[in-house]
């Protein structure tokens, strides 16, 4: 998974609550025991290692607001809204490196905020699967599996949920042993050495 793509966010720690108002703690605390929950419905959409890294950045998120602002109005209203956000940004993001977008498209599309924030965070992994899918190796339904499996790390079950339309997971199996087969030939010939790619594991 591209680092770029995780978030590796830690849990507040104690000297982060210190700086809190005692109802914005309060607020943070709560939040943190309802990680089960909302951590169960990034799960279902993204898989358990995307679910933390996301789940993370929420509260992150929610600390970095309860300083500024205090506490919110609605904590379920809030925490709910966040992990939408999160899981639309995920979404955005496969579509694009998944899909025929460019980079030229993306960039007219700015006043798409989300739109805006996957072209800032994902720039480099997005040119390299732009130019791995200009050398023609890979069927676009290889080209999807090779990028979630070989780029995002997703298993076989998760990939075969996130095509379209959805497969099984002995069909994703298949399909990734011939898109490596093709991505490893054409690294071997040195025709990936300019994106600065290395093979697949």
């Amino acid at each position: 998974m591209p680092e770029e793509m995780r978030g590796g966010i830690q849990p507040a720690s104690s000297t982060v609550v210190r700086e809190l108002s005692p109802d914005a703690r309060d607020q943070l605390l709560r939040a943190t025991e309802q990680a089960g929950m909302h951590l169960g419905r990034m799960a279902k959409r993204a898989g358990p290692e995307l679910a933390d890294d996301m789940w993370g950045n929420v509260l992150l998120g929610l600390h970095s607001r309860l300083v500024s602002r205090g506490p919110v109005e609605d904590l379920d209203k809030y925490l709910n809204r966040c992990v939408t956000n999160q899981l639309c940004k995920l979404r955005a993001t496969v579509e694009v490196l998944v899909g025929d977008e460019t980079l030229a498209v993306l960039r007219a599309r700015q006043g798409d905020h989300l739109t805006g924030e996957v072209v800032r965070l994902n720039h480099e992994l997005i040119e390299t699967v732009r130019g791995i899918r200009a050398l023609d190796l890979l069927t676009p339904r290889q080209m999807a599996v090779f990028v979630l499996g070989q780029i995002l790390g997703e298993d076989n079950r998760m990939i075969a949920e996130w095509l379209d339309p959805p497969t099984t997971a002995r069909a994703v199996a298949t399909l990734k042993w011939r898109a490596n087969r093709e991505i490893n030939k054409a690294w071997r010939d040195g025709r990936l050495a300019h994106l600065g790619f290395d093979p697949p594991r």
